[in-house]
């Protein structure tokens, strides 16, 4: 069966995560569980947001960036401080500092969830409407690559050479690969959080496809919904658990749910 390449509705969505279960599972029924990521746009690429800026491509801009933040971030850490540089990095991302780390999530429904509330209506009937996307990947098959059996734990210390010392002119391996990461916030935890960490290439996981041998391990649905479409889907969505406080189970996520629920979203077309 060939996989399904739009879906309109939560049952089409659950079929297609059906053929990416299908796809999961080799030939002697082992089961390798699948990452979902969602995507306000279909056309965006798998790129971490270090690598989406001409200045995040420099030489040394990831080292800078760690650097500055792990010497100006300790007065602000609420909780336990991280423990080593793997955790700082994890911090670094959940609080949106660019890194070449890319979020994943292997709950599909809150994959589809980002992707319906990171979308956003054209500003003008000139621009061009767009759709969003749900990506699948096989985080087994990614680091097959690499020589690793299945997403690899931070404890690992083979993991060090894809994060060396600030400055240390060591860069890390060409190809990313897929990590388990230690939770570091709360929210990791509910999102089910997981990561891709990108290497020395600056290319998109998308378009490293055929080199990274996955053709059977990366796959992507687009959502073919208008703006009533996306607002009836994520309406389906509360109906099944999955809200503004499940993913962000504190105040601001609450108001954000809010905010939905009385369709008073500030982001909202047409409103003064």
């Amino acid at each position: 069966m060939a996989m399904r390449k739009a879906v309109t509705s939560i049952p089409e969505y659950a079929e297609w995560v059906e053929q990416v279960f299908v796809q999961s599972t080799d030939r002697r029924g082992y089961y390798e569980a699948p990452w979902f990521r969602g995507a306000g746009n279909a056309r965006f690429k798998l790129l971490p947001g270090l690598y989406r800026s001409p200045e995040g491509e420099t030489k040394f801009a990831d080292d800078e960036l760690r650097s500055e933040f792990s010497r100006k971030a300790l007065p602000l850490v609420a909780g336990r401080t991280p423990r080593d540089d793997w955790e700082w990095y994890f911090l670094m991302q959940h609080y949106r500092a660019p890194t070449r780390l890319l979020d994943w999530t292997d709950a599909a429904l809150v994959a589809l969830y980002f992707a319906l509330t990171a979308w956003r209506p054209p500003n003008s009937s000139r621009e061009s409407p767009s759709k969003p996307a749900v990506w699948a990947l096989n985080p087994f098959a990614l680091n097959r690559k690499a020589r690793f059996f299945g997403p690899v734990n931070t404890d690992y210390r083979g993991l060090k050479k894809y994060l060396p010392r600030p400055y240390s002119h060591n860069r890390p391996p060409q190809y990313p690969i897929a990590l388990d990461p230690n939770f570091v916030a709360q929210r990791m935890l509910v999102q089910h959080s997981h990561f891709t960490i990108h290497g020395k290439d600056r290319r998109a996981l998308d378009e490293m496809r055929d080199e990274l041998s996955l053709q059977k391990g990366l796959f992507k649905v687009t959502i073919d919904a208008d703006q009533d479409g996306i607002e009836y889907l994520q309406q389906q969505l509360a109906v099944n658990g999955i809200t503004e406080t499940t993913i962000f189970p504190d105040l601001e996520g609450l108001a954000r749910e809010l905010r939905l629920e009385y369709r008073l979203d500030v982001n909202r077309p047409n409103m003064t």
